[in-house]
């Protein structure tokens, strides 16, 4: 391409040259040139000035100088904090702790419940304090067509202190109890001969005084002998003027010695029961060869020591009871003693075994509160658990479930019954119409399957739930009276946002079998001249409700018998139906 272009230009230079010469001679010359060759002509950019052409000043901008002072160092205080030490706190703090509160109320049938409760607080020397709780009511309109009232009152009032040394500790009671109730359990449909009845005094009133000091030791070195002894004594006296004195002494020792503790119970237990009378209209004591022998005096002394050892996940006891009656043809009696369970997947589940058994007393008392219709002179004999054979398996689901569930045989000698009585005595004015129980005894075997389920879940709700069954085996009588075959309880408690707690008691006894000496209306008499039948089943549902409005102050209202049922707890005794109350409770 540059050879191309290089003779192109060559030819132009010969042209010109030519034109040139032709000027300055007049003569026409004509040639012709051919010129060949390889030129390359290159185009160069440019640079073009723009239409409206702008000049620049170039501007520099000369640095200000500025002159300034050091000022003078300002004066700085330090003025150092203390820095408060470092708490730690090992356990919670305790809250407030109230030293007492009330709590009463009213409701139907001139229902009073009081419940008082007082305490000096928190001390490292000790601590005393008194508790005193009441209930009385006018029962029930039963239109019964007779005048005996049905009023009952309750009153149980308690002082007791305890005081604390180096490594023992000392403590104290005194208790007193009235109870006041009605012999109000008459047939009036039946044919009835005696004097008038509002004119016999069926109100039984029983005072009890009594008292307690235990001492007792707690050494914490393994090896060291711990010891405690009890010590207890009440009186008991009816409106009769019928009188009980108990006494009750228990010694208990125990050391440890490597992985076993031994153990070893002393007990001694006196009652005297004196019948003085008068009967029921106040003529005195009554001169009957069948009630001058009610004065009963009765010794029990127990002896019962125990090994227990623990190895891994199994705990083991034996042992044995040795009692010895002051009162019987047998009086004495030797019972074994041997329990195990073993913990398997940690307390999930628990298997358990054992064999037990025991002499205790049956006194004046312990029939009034088992049954406040008896007899002002019961027979009083003591209760011998000859064989208490059990087992099962327990355990806990989870930190809320806990279960149980077994089976447990009994054989029991002197098992006391309570039987509808009527005597009649016109020497000395006693009239009884089968609103008296009588006391029998009898040996009896009974099989029971138990289960039970616990469920807790803190403070904000927890609940309870347990089922028995019975088969009895009697020994003379027909069948084991006001022994029920089938027994249901469920209680429950739930906390609402610490506002309201709500709770309710179900319970259900099944039909029982009851024996009466005097004719009871539709039933036949048996061949010993008694009248026996069936009393039915019954449920009772109570339910509370409580509303704290502080920490010092609630209210609450309270239904019992709530589906207003009909039934018979003890034969001849109608139970009170629906009872409503409402009342307060204040902390103080």
């Amino acid at each position: 391409m540059k050879t191309y272009m290089k003779n192109i230009f060559t030819t132009l230079a010969i042209v010109m040259l030519g034109f040139a010469a032709q000027a300055q001679v007049d003569k026409e010359i004509n040639y012709d040139a051919t010129l060949e060759g390889n030129r390359r002509l290159y185009l160069r950019d440019a640079n073009k000035i723009s239409v409206v052409p702008q000049t620049r000043d170039s501007i520099i901008k000369m640095t200000s100088i500025n002159y300034s002072t050091i000022p003078t160092p300002k004066t700085i205080t330090i003025e150092p904090k203390l820095i408060n030490p470092a708490k730690i706190n090992v356990d919670e703090k305790l809250g407030y702790l109230y030293r007492g509160y009330i709590k009463a109320g009213y409701g139907t049938y001139n229902t009073l419940p009081i419940d008082l409760y007082y305490t000096d607080g928190r001390s490292k020397k000790g601590s005393y304090g008194v508790h005193y709780q009441m209930l009385r009511g006018d029962g029930v309109n039963l239109n019964d067509k007779d005048s005996i009232p049905d009023r009952y009152s309750h009153n149980r009032a308690e002082v007791w202190g305890k005081y604390f040394f180096k490594r023992t500790q000392l403590l104290g009671a005194v208790n007193w109890e009235r109870n006041v109730n009605h012999w109000y359990g008459l047939d009036m449909v039946n044919n009835y001969e005696g004097p008038r009845l509002d004119s016999m005094n069926f109100q039984q009133r029983m005072n009890t005084f009594g008292g307690n000091l235990s001492y007792l030791t707690y050494q914490r070195d393994t090896g060291e002998f711990n010891f405690e002894g009890k010590i207890g004594l009440r009186g008991t006296q009816d409106i009769f003027n019928n009188k009980e004195t108990n006494f009750d002494l228990l010694l208990h020792g125990r050391t440890l010695k490597e992985n076993t503790l031994y153990s070893m119970d002393v007990g001694f237990n006196y009652n005297s029961f004196n019948y003085f009378g008068p009967d029921m209209l106040g003529n005195g004591r009554m001169d009957d060869p069948m009630f001058r022998n009610r004065n009963w005096d009765n010794m029990i002394l127990k002896f019962v020591p125990t090994a227990s050892t623990t190895w891994k996940g199994l705990r083991a006891k034996v042992g044995a009871g040795i009692y010895i009656e002051g009162r019987g043809s047998n009086p004495g009696h030797f019972y074994p003693l041997a329990e195990a369970s073993y913990n398997l997947f940690d307390g999930v589940v628990v298997p358990y075994i054992g064999v037990r058994g025991s002499t205790e007393p049956t006194t004046y008392l312990s029939l009034y509160r088992e049954n406040p219709f008896i007899q002002t002179f019961p027979d009083l004999k003591n209760k011998n658990n000859k064989l208490d054979v059990y087992g099962g398996i327990g355990g806990s689901i989870s930190h809320a479930v806990s279960y149980s569930v077994g089976v447990n045989y009994y054989e029991w000698g002197n098992f006391h019954y309570f039987v509808n009585d009527s005597i009649t005595s016109p020497a000395n004015n006693y009239y009884t119409h089968g609103n008296v129980f009588t006391v029998m005894y009898d040996d009896l075997t009974a099989m029971n399957l138990h289960g039970e389920i616990a469920i807790f879940s803190g403070e904000k709700w927890k609940a309870n739930i347990r089922g028995d069954y019975f088969n009895y085996t009697t020994g003379r009588e027909d069948h084991a009276w006001h022994q029920p075959a089938l027994k249901f309880l469920a209680n429950g408690q739930y906390n609402l946002r610490n506002k309201f707690i709500i709770g309710t008691d179900l319970f259900y006894v099944g039909a029982r079998w009851a024996k009466s000496t005097v004719p009871v209306h539709g039933v036949t008499q048996a061949e010993d001249g008694s009248y026996q039948y069936k009393l039915k089943g019954f449920l009772d549902a109570n339910f509370k409700v409580e509303y704290r409005y502080n920490k010092r102050l609630s209210a609450w209202v309270q239904f019992n018998n709530t589906l207003a049922l009909k039934y018979q707890r003890w034969s001849a005794y109608p139970t009170q139906q629906f009872l409503a109350m409402m009342g307060a409770a204040y902390s103080f």
